[in-house]
């Protein structure tokens, strides 16, 4: 009887698009409805040379190439066949059957969360949507809660806005990209991560070290970028509602229309609300703003058979929140009441155009695009802050290929024009900055043993002038893939936003001292430069017969130039000021994970950080970074896919904290925060109805119910000189139960 190749496709998100490669298995179903590897099928691109062949256990990797979507399936006693990939970010399962004729194809997802590239020479992992369905998630910044490599912390006690750091550093030093275009930049900084609702994130992409010079020259501590829901590959309709102890309720609406094989339109919408006043630790303060959000993104894409390719869309965001004190909060109500409003409206246009030229294969060229414009207003107690900033972007892309396809190259050329008006107490702002730039990228594999790409860029600045941004990164491979060694080097430069980067320190008392070192750059200060260096090793391993992983990764940032934000000098006082002397960010991580049994995972991590600056008073380490962090995560499905559950433990070490010595003993802190653990869990329950899918989930945070006790210091007398909500080094609201569904047609 002929036999027939079926196709099943199984999402597992790999790599970032431009350095991927195509990983999948193949099987077979015998008689008795038992899935069977099959070692020796030949894997092949239409029209080209790049092929490969399953191993021992059917697994296979190969090459992506833009200049065809065919792959070939070849194999001794089965019908050759092929398969059409439209989107190879995706883990794809090709089931043998046995004289079976399907009249469709079945496609299924699933997925162990995190993702690590073996193949990459830069250190990348991908957060994918089971990843986001392990906790609450409901924007980018919640996003990173059960990964081990990016720390989550409030910024403050008042505002409810989180913060992330990464590498030892806050998250200004990584730069944090929409759809690989700039994204968390200038006013951005202080709210933007809660801009992003975590319905619209397809997958997140994170690197360590230093990024590709193709996107830019700002990465001191890695790239994370963020993939949005795409009109071609997201589901018709995706609803997701949430509703949280606080009373904080989300509303998610994700449609998409294909019209034909070349045009289809998506729209995203959100909106929030939290209407709940809750002072929990009894400090006269609201441990959570009350606010609402409103976000709206519609998408456009084009794929044409002749090679032309194009996205574009636009956005519109307005958020508003009001924190501090409420009359349902304060005993004495003769009192004025410390309030703090924030309000931030955002419009958006992009675009981003390709052309992939057929006579040549693996060569192509783009264009992004991009205009934003950001109006925020806020108050702090008495103090205003207001700013405007509008930002133009254009990024030029051409790639091919060097005699082979194992010699590829990027060149191009990027202009920004960022303009920022802010006013802050007393000090106005203004400026305007012209960068322009081009850069070429090589990269060189020989086989799937070692490969490296290198890069460098030149930009011209208005303020800086010229400058250059070197990178590079390399991979080295033993015992088919499973031992991996990587080594990465490149220095990264950035404008300081002190009032953006910094807004937790406007809800304080504190005065703002800026020392300029020269006038004629922004705020009077120089550009923060550094370089960054790493290494990492990656061992995968078989366990009990199942797959297992050890990496370890040491990183080191050296700034050469730097921004000091000094709370430690005066108590009262914030003081800002260019580097006199070193500062540095060492980091190490061990993570191990493994499938102990059957759909039964676990993840665990320890990271060491020490991250030291010299300030007026000598060096210290930074304040509020924990140089230790523990990290253990557990999932496990059902054989029938029903539930899904999920729990992480988070040790987080002492801190220390700025100097508070200066202070009446009442406003007094201790130097380092105590260590304390954190607890997360969630259970989720899949179904189908008719053809759609339904979750519905429910989840608690913080379940050991630790809460940082008086985070506000002089809360009683906010007006005060020793007022300061910023001392935040745990949580704040304490026990949160959750609850969510989902509902999706594919």
């Amino acid at each position: 009887m002929r036999k027939k190749v079926a196709f099943v496709l199984i999402g597992l998100s790999c790599a970032f698009k431009g350095f991927s490669q195509l990983k999948g298995r193949v099987l077979e179903i015998s008689s008795n409805n038992d899935t069977i590897s099959v070692p020796g099928v030949i894997l092949l691109w239409s029209h080209s040379s790049i092929n490969t062949t399953t191993n021992e256990n059917g697994f296979f990797n190969i090459k992506n190439l833009n200049s065809t979507k065919t792959l070939l399936i070849k194999a001794t006693g089965y019908q050759s066949d092929s398969i059409i990939v439209n989107d190879t970010t995706k883990f794809i399962t090709l089931i043998l059957k046995n004289g079976v004729e399907l009249n469709q194809v079945d496609v299924v997802y699933e997925s162990t969360g995190t993702e690590l590239s073996y193949l990459n020479p830069m250190k990348t992992e991908t957060l994918n949507e089971r990843s986001l369905m392990k906790a609450a998630c409901c924007n980018l910044s919640e996003s990173f809660e059960t990964n081990p490599s990016v720390d989550v912390n409030f910024a403050d006690a008042v505002t409810g806005t989180k913060q992330i750091q990464m590498l030892g550093l806050s998250g200004q030093y990584a730069q944090i990209t929409k759809e690989n275009m700039p994204y968390l930049r200038g006013l951005a900084n202080g709210y933007g991560l809660s801009f992003i609702p975590g319905t619209w994130i397809q997958s997140i992409q994170l690197s360590k070290g230093a990024g590709s010079v193709i996107n830019g020259y700002e990465s001191f501590t890695g790239q994370i970028n963020t993939e949005l829901q795409s009109p071609e590959t997201s589901d018709k309709l995706n609803f997701n509602t949430y509703a949280n102890q606080n009373g904080r309720n989300e509303y998610n609406l994700n449609m998409k229309h294909r019209f034909n094989e070349t045009f289809s339109v998506g729209l995203l919408s959100h909106a929030s609300f939290n209407p709940l006043v809750q002072d929990m630790n009894h400090d006269g303060f609201a441990d959570i703003p009350i606010g609402k959000q409103y976000n709206v993104i519609n998408k456009y894409s084009i794929h044409t058979k002749k090679g032309f390719e194009a996205q574009f869309g636009g956005g519109y965001l307005t958020d508003e929140r009001t924190g501090g004190q409420f009359t349902a909060t304060v005993k004495n109500d003769s009192l004025s009441l410390y309030q703090i409003g924030i309000n931030n409206k955002k419009w958006e246009l992009y675009s981003k155009t390709g052309f992939v030229f057929k006579r040549k294969q693996a060569t192509s060229m783009g264009l992004q695009l991009s205009y934003l414009n950001h109006d925020q207003h806020n108050f702090y107690g008495l103090t205003n802050y207001n700013g405007l900033q509008q930002t133009f972007y254009a990024n030029y892309i051409f790639q091919s290929y060097l005699k082979t396809t194992d010699n590829t190259y990027k060149v191009g050329a990027s202009f920004m024009n960022d303009k920022v008006d802010e006013a802050f107490k007393l000090f106005k702002y203004n400026r305007d900055e012209k960068v322009g730039g081009a850069f070429v990228e090589v990269a060189h594999n020989s086989g799937e043993k070692f490969n490296i790409v290198a890069g460098l860029r030149a930009d011209y600045h208005n303020y800086y002038g010229l400058f250059f941004t070197p990178r590079v990164h390399a991979r080295y491979a033993l015992h088919k893939n499973k031992t991996v060694f990587r080594v990465s080097g490149g220095r990264a430069l950035k404008t300081a936003n002190i009032f953006a980067e910094n807004t937790a320190l406007m809800a304080t008392s504190r005065a703002w001292i800026i020392e300029p070192s020269d006038l004629v750059m922004p705020y009077g200060l120089k550009p923060e430069t550094g370089w960054n260096y790493g290494l990492n090793f990656t061992q995968k391993l078989t366990l009990n017969y199942r797959e297992a992983y050890i990496t370890v990764d040491a990183y080191r940032t050296d700034f050469t130039q730097q921004v000091v934000v000094d709370l430690d000098n005066q108590t009262q006082q914030v003081s800002i000021y260019n580097l006199k002397g070193v500062s540095f960010s060492n980091t190490a991580q061990l993570e191990f994970g493994w499938e102990i049994r059957k759909r039964l995972n676990i993840k665990t991590a320890y990271r060491y950080v020490d991250t030291k600056m010299t300030y007026k008073i000598g060096l210290l380490q930074k304040a509020l970074v924990s140089m230790h962090r523990a990290f253990v995560n557990i999932s496990y499905e059902t054989k029938n896919k029903h539930w899904l559950f999920d729990a992480t433990l988070q040790y987080n070490g002492k801190k220390r904290l700025p100097q508070t010595t200066s202070n009446p003993s009442d406003y007094q802190r201790a130097n380092y925060s105590p260590d304390f653990y954190n607890v997360l869990a969630q259970i989720t329950y899949v179904t189908k109805i008719k053809k759609a899918d339904f979750n519905i989930y429910v989840g608690l945070e913080n379940a050991l119910d630790y809460k940082q006790q008086n985070p506000i210091v002089a809360s009683d007398v906010p007006f005060s000189k020793y007022f300061d909500a910023s001392m935040v080094w745990g949580p704040i609201y304490g026990r949160m139960l959750y609850i969510g569904l989902r509902f999706k047609i594919k």
